[in-house]
């Protein structure tokens, strides 16, 4: 039965379903993963090619198991009388059904011609340029070069923007298609970027070193799927070295405390929050309480221990002058992470029409002429 229920899984149904539904289920990956939808790449059209053995596997093993499964009716026996009298009756003519097997030497034309009248369709129907994606693209590229000439950002906030776009591009260009992988590479490097800039428009190197190392982890957990779990505990030892690194910027003084305090009162959280979890019988396995306890305790502490250490009056007011440079530094971190999310959008699409090469430079084309624009508005406006 387990090799059954993975024939289920790679026609993407549950174990049980029945034949009807495996049938429309073969019919809607036939269609999907038809090798001449990616007659613009070879590299995709291969992967097509395997995908669609699997499922013409899968669905003729299954075919004839739920054939086999089901109870057969014992047709009744004709009197003499009723079969001297009664009206010849043609054979019934056999229903086409999709063969379960590919001859391994075909041609990709020749892939389920028996799909031909129900799923053909045009290729610029089902693949269109993704001009929302692609204006989108432009238009964040845009806001981040305005907000970088207008608050005179340094010279190398550029290569860096520019930098973190083209990682992207390159990456989905080499991978072919939108993968799991190429999301996280892409918004890491974004992530990493945005941290960087905004870190140092409020708080110089030191700051920019921990926002940037910030900005990669939550940029790695948007990219992939982890846990519950983990996603709290990155998220509150983000915020613990963002604290840290934006006081350490400013000149505080005993911005280690930050993280010892941290570091005690998570541990405390933790521990007071598994007894809670244990008191009240919780069964769902996620930890309710300990999750929170960690979060609520390390902030706790951090900020209590921020506190002790901003008490100068100079650390004071470099805190209160940076908080415009704040917002600059946000706003350059939401024009790049938003436009590299924007970018990946239309690459995912434009990698069907084109291969890796013309997606690259149609995004660069695209990015830069976004950057330029953004300039020449910020000379004009300003």
């Amino acid at each position: 039965m387990d090799e059954i229920n993975q024939y289920y899984k790679i026609l993407e149904l549950e174990p049980g379903a029945s034949l009807d539904q495996v049938k429309q289920a073969y019919r809607d990956l036939a269609f999907v993963w038809h090798p001449d939808r990616f007659a613009q790449n070879t590299r995709l059209q291969a992967k097509a090619q395997i995908r669609l053995k699997e499922i013409n596997e899968a669905y003729g093993k299954l075919r004839y198991f739920l054939n086999d499964s089901q109870p057969q009716t014992i047709p009744k026996r004709k009197t003499p009388s009723q079969t001297q009298y009664s009206s010849p009756r043609r054979p019934p003519s056999p229903q086409p059904s999709p063969s379960p097997q590919r001859p391994e030497n075909s041609n990709a034309n020749n892939h389920f011609q028996q799909f031909s009248v129900h799923t053909h369709q045009p290729h610029s129907a089902t693949s269109s340029i993704p001009w929302g994606s692609l204006i989108a693209t432009f238009l964040f590229y845009a806001l981040t070069a305005w907000v970088l000439v207008i608050y005179k950002a340094p010279v190398w906030s550029w290569a860096v923007v520019e930098g973190v776009a083209w990682m992207g591009m390159t990456v989905l260009a080499i991978e072919g298609t939108g993968s799991q992988r190429c999301w996280a590479i892409a918004l890491l490097g974004a992530g990493g970027g945005a941290g960087w800039i905004a870190g140092n428009s409020v708080g110089g190197i030191i700051t920019a070193l921990a926002w940037a190392m910030v900005g990669c982890s939550l940029g790695l957990i948007a990219g992939t799927e982890p846990k519950a779990r983990t996603v709290a505990a990155v998220v509150t030892i983000d915020g613990v070295i963002a604290l840290g690194g934006f006081l350490a910027g400013n000149g505080a003084e005993n911005v280690l405390l930050v993280i010892v305090g941290s570091i005690i009162w998570a541990a405390a959280g933790f521990i007071f929050g598994t007894i809670v979890d244990a008191v009240i019988g919780l069964k769902t396995g996620t930890g309710v309480g300990s999750m929170l306890g960690f979060i609520v305790g390390a902030w706790v502490g951090a900020w209590s221990a921020a506190w002790n250490s901003t008490r100068s009056k100079a650390v004071a007011i470099a805190l209160a002058s940076a908080g415009p440079n704040i917002i600059v530094g946000l706003w350059v971190a939401i024009g790049i992470v938003a436009g590299v999310v924007a970018q990946m959008v239309a690459g995912e699409k434009l990698i069907e029409l084109f291969n890796g090469f013309s997606t690259f430079l149609i995004l660069a084309i695209i990015s830069g002429l976004g950057l330029g624009f953004g300039w020449w508005l910020s000379t004009i406006i300003v």
